[in-house]
């Protein structure tokens, strides 16, 4: 039984490795990432942490995120000092047309050897292998992340976190909002759901607990 009204917080993941070095996939122990997998920088580890600073008194029932490195950092070390496990959804990846086919994240059991977070008994809304055809441009993926929405807002109740990409938080704002419209890396924005279905945003794209709001790249 799902209660109203509720919270939604959707978080866009934090500073990746390519943002900063074109030469990322050299650097010892990256080998093993394909070109659409960057990790955290250092600085985007950084903004995870005050991400979980924040987040600290923060209530969260689940939280779900793209199973990509940079989401999933992002949501471990959100979720890690609240006993919180992260559930990778696949439904909540990049816009498939600038990832390898198919998308190169892995699985949950891989995932739970670098994350100790993950949800390895999570049933997810799609798997890697049951993602739509996507078309190009950055709204194509509007259609997979409606109905990841409607699973996870139907089949889980309480305070929700969503942790994913810029093109897919802007058709998380079409479906929510009406508008897609993106975000910067670590932002946060908020949804009060106060009956099935009917949602109000709080807030968008708030960089206010990071100490460095620069160059956030919202695009």
């Amino acid at each position: 039984m799902i209660s109203y009204p509720r919270s939604i917080y959707v978080v866009r993941h934090c500073e990746r490795e390519d943002n900063i070095n074109r030469q990322w996939r050299k650097i010892k122990g990256y080998e093993q990432f394909d070109r659409d997998n960057s990790p955290l920088s250092s600085r985007g580890k950084q903004q995870a942490l005050e991400l979980q600073k924040h987040f600290a008194n923060i209530h969260i029932d689940h939280c779900f995120a793209s199973p990509f490195d940079r989401t999933m950092e992002t949501a471990h070390t959100i979720c890690s000092s609240k006993g919180l496990a992260v559930k990778p959804e696949p439904g909540l990846c990049e816009v498939l047309y600038l990832c390898v086919s198919p998308p190169s994240f892995w699985n949950a059991d891989k995932l739970k050897d670098s994350y100790s977070t993950a949800d390895v008994d999570y049933l997810p809304a799609f798997t890697k292998h049951t993602l739509p055809r996507e078309g190009m441009g950055d709204d194509a993926c509007c259609d997979r992340v409606s109905r990841m929405l409607d699973y996870v807002t139907t089949k889980y109740s309480g305070d929700l976190l969503l942790v994913s990409h810029g093109a897919a938080i802007g058709a998380i704002n079409q479906r929510l909002n009406g508008e897609f419209t993106y975000v910067g890396q670590a932002t946060i924005t908020k949804y009060t759901e106060s009956a099935q279905g009917k949602f109000k945003q709080d807030f968008a794209n708030n960089p206010n607990h990071l100490t460095d709001k620069s160059n956030l790249r919202p695009w």
